[in-house]
């Protein structure tokens, strides 16, 4: 690849895109411990208790015909869940089933 690209050698590789990436032995962990911090508290959501995921496939969520108008820009901040699945496959359903909801709630 050094024939094709400029390349250089710049250390191990601990933090990219947001990925804290860790490698032990023959292994490569990522994770993103750093950016969901900073997400609960631009959303001031950090004194929050966890919840369990996944959530059940038969959940569903309905959309209120009768609702006042929300800000719809909190609702355009999904794309930062969306980023977590890069880590985390196991909330996939669960923001994908919010998201459906992020236009017109």
């Amino acid at each position: 690849m050094q024939n094709e690209f400029e390349m250089s050698m710049m250390g191990e590789l601990k933090f990219f895109l947001g990925l804290q990436i860790k490698q032990i032995d023959k292994s490569i962990y990522i994770n993103q411990q750093k950016y969901i911090k900073e997400f609960l508290l631009k959303f001031k959501m950090n004194e929050y208790k966890p919840m369990p995921i996944p959530m059940h496939h038969s959940m569903g969520l309905l959309k209120e015909e009768l609702s006042k108008p929300i800000d719809q820009m909190i609702y355009s901040d999904i794309r930062s869940l969306l980023y977590l699945i890069v880590s985390k496959s196991d909330i996939i359903f669960s923001v994908c089933l919010c998201a459906r909801f992020q236009f017109d709630p």
